[in-house]
């Protein structure tokens, strides 16, 4: 065991040292070259390691945040390296970055709430890269995790950056998660009409259509007696892939059904009584 241990100090660590303590200036500027590569070499790997991990587990979401963290890391250690081959006591500079690390945390507290809601975003992952999101005025498609915020594209193609802590410290409500997803389709009926034809009908519109799911079973029912309507509705499951195009093209298809089979739907109206005073009321 004691060999291993000199065989390590002679040919590993103590070279080490010689070599990164040169004495002459061009040898100091050539070091400080041949780290300075190695560090740009070094992220280059770093970008083609994040690029296979995504093609396996890693959500592109998160790629952002990973190279963050480790290419600021590598950005820390060749300061380190360079100061120290230039003369500088990196030891002193270290305990002088220690003691004034509380300091920094306090002052940059915000900042360090970002850098650990992201880091719980990535590891609890409640969403993903693509998934269209909502947490509380924050609404978009999201493109990925930064150190300190995330970014999203609105439904209207706007950008959007939202710093990671507003995500991680209020209720996310995720619309691309679930394989399925509830159609609910409401209609007011003139209070002339029939209710059994207009839900027969709204029946026979999703019993014909095959992107309709069986399972949950479909729901048709009178939700609401209104002030100017009876409220008609219906429910049925759908794959979330399909939830727009159905909610748009059923919408407007109700609506052509309900007006061939003669059934109303009103405006919004309000009845209103005028009785006529006589006498001295009247006259004021």
């Amino acid at each position: 065991m004691e060999n291993n241990k000199d065989i390590v100090k002679d040919w590993i660590i103590t070279p080490l040292q010689q070599a990164l303590e040169p004495q002459s200036l061009l040898q100091r500027l050539l070091l400080v070259l041949l780290v300075l590569v190695l560090a740009k070499v070094s992220l280059k790997l770093l970008k083609i390691f994040i690029a296979r991990a995504e093609k396996h587990r890693l959500d592109p979401a998160a790629s952002p945040l990973v190279y963050s963290l480790f290419a600021y890391t590598i950005y820390v250690i060749t300061l380190l390296l360079v100061l120290h081959i230039i003369g500088v006591n990196t030891a002193g500079l270290v305990a002088m970055v220690g003691a004034a690390s509380l300091a920094v945390g306090l002052a940059l507290k915000d900042t360090l709430s970002n850098i650990a809601s992201g880091l719980l975003l990535m590891f609890l992952r409640p969403f993903k890269s693509g998934d269209y999101i909502e947490c509380g005025s924050i609404k978009g498609k999201i493109k990925g995790i930064g150190l300190f915020s995330t970014t999203l594209v609105s439904l209207d193609g706007l950008y959007v950056s939202a710093p990671n802590s507003s995500l991680w410290g209020s209720p996310i409500v995720n619309f691309s998660r679930n394989a399925t997803r509830r159609i609910e389709i409401t209609v007011g009926i003139d209070y002339g009409d029939s209710t059994d034809k207009a839900l027969a009908i709204m029946r026979d519109l999703v019993e014909n259509e095959p992107l309709f799911l069986k399972t949950p079973c479909p729901q048709y029912f009178v939700s609401a007696l209104a002030d100017s309507s009876v409220n008609v509705t219906f429910r049925a499951w759908v794959r979330n892939s399909d939830y727009f195009d159905l909610t748009w093209k059923y919408t407007d298809e109700v609506k052509q059904r309900f007006d061939a089979a003669g059934i109303t739907i009103p405006f919004p109206q309000r009845t209103v009584h005028l009785e006529e005073r006589s006498g001295e009321g009247a006259a004021l």
